[in-house]
């Protein structure tokens, strides 16, 4: 009866675990990576269906014929700040809604891209009075858009 590992099956363990680790860990740091653009997906999407939805609504009010861009910064990007969460992937100081692009797209805020574990862009078409503005989030690394119509 044997009382111990035999130094072949020994290695081949190591080999076993060591493969296993090889696959494993790698896969471990991109869940994070994906978990961020996940967060910003999120984010962008709020935008679109409910934030997006109110702002432009307080431009019609306002007599600013549904732009966004015109809004003062107390009603653009302080109230998005107020309203809804920005996640901590986004600077909010670079946040600027007056940037919003008439008729095409145009950044109004970055991703940090060490907290992001890339770089992406939320960029904004404005408003008119018939359609409400529109977020989109884009990779940079690549030029895919994450978040479209």
């Amino acid at each position: 009866m044997k009382k111990a590992f035999t130094m072949v099956e020994l290695i081949f363990v190591i080999i076993i675990i060591g493969i296993l680790a090889g696959i494993a860990i790698p896969r471990y740091f991109l869940i994070g990576k994906y978990a961020h653009e996940s967060n910003l997906i999120s984010f962008v999407k709020t935008l679109n269906r409910t934030t997006g939805e109110d702002l432009w609504g307080r431009s019609i009010a306002h007599g600013k014929k549904g732009s966004i861009k015109n809004l003062s910064a107390n009603e653009g990007a302080e109230f998005l700040s107020k309203y809804i969460e920005i996640p901590k992937e986004i600077n909010k100081s670079d946040i600027n809604l007056s940037n919003c692009g008439t008729g095409e797209y145009k950044t109004i805020m970055t991703a940090n891209p060490k907290i992001a574990g890339g770089e992406y862009n939320v960029t904004c078409k404005d408003g008119t009075p018939i359609t409400a503005p529109y977020f989109q989030l884009i990779r940079i690394k690549d030029k895919k858009t994450l978040v479209s119509r």
